[in-house]
């Protein structure tokens, strides 16, 4: 019973080879590979009850990056157009931008620590063998506030948003409407970056647990009870 986040690690394996354990920017995901992940993912997202924010998700314009056998998928809002923007940035949740999905090893940090997973909206799908699993995830908006500046907003189990990130110019790796890059990972801190149409990006720092829950990320339950056992 491998975790669903661990099949990543095999479909991988064919397209980029093994992420070095070292480097300091997640790999990014091949869009073929993130599309096979998003069409699981979208379904757990429409099973959302009373969503503080609704989300459409266009499951053939995802982005990902992954390291090992963890990663991060962003699933972009339905029809988003730069040459549009919508009035529902001018008011509270915001303009729905997309669903931005973790394995459990990814925390945004807020207020210089990671953010309680309990505060993140927990998402039950099924594995690649038929088993049930947990992934986290974050219900993206954008926000016009009356002082003329612009937010990135992550709704997770709230109805208030759980991350508050600035957009400012900028542009990523051409993905569009958006994309997600990790960057800049150096004790298991790093920069995520949501670009924008290219043109606008947000930046805020997550945290990566070490190396050991990595590890244990992808262990079968049975595996896990063993190995405690062993260490008493």
């Amino acid at each position: 019973m491998r975790n669903f986040w661990c099949g990543l690690a095999v479909l991988t394996a064919g397209a980029f080879g093994a992420a070095s354990a070292v480097a300091e920017d997640l790999e990014i995901l091949d869009p073929q590979i993130a599309q096979a992940f998003a069409q699981v993912l979208g379904e757990a997202v429409d099973k959302i009850e009373n969503p503080p924010v609704k989300i459409e998700c266009d499951l053939e314009k995802c982005s990902g990056v992954f390291k090992e056998t963890v990663g991060l998928i962003l699933i972009p809002q339905k029809d988003l157009k730069p040459e549009e923007i919508p009035e529902a940035v001018n008011s509270d949740p915001g303009a729905p931008m997309g669903v931005l999905f973790m394995s459990s090893v990814f925390s945004p940090v807020v207020d210089g620590k990671p953010l309680d997973k309990a505060k993140l909206k927990e998402l039950k799908v099924t594995g690649q063998d038929g088993t049930e699993q947990t992934v986290y995830a974050l219900l993206l908006t954008a926000r016009h506030t009356d002082d003329d500046a612009w937010h990135l907003y992550g709704y997770g189990s709230e109805d208030k948003p759980v991350l508050d990130a600035p957009i400012a110019e900028g542009f990523g790796p051409g993905t569009m409407p958006l994309a997600i890059e990790v960057k800049d990972l150096e004790d298991n801190e790093g920069n995520c970056i949501v670009t924008i149409y290219d043109q606008f990006q947000s930046t805020f720092k997550i945290a990566m647990a070490g190396d050991d829950a990595a590890e244990g990320e992808d262990k079968p339950a049975e595996e896990k009870t063993e190995a405690k056992a062993e260490d008493k």
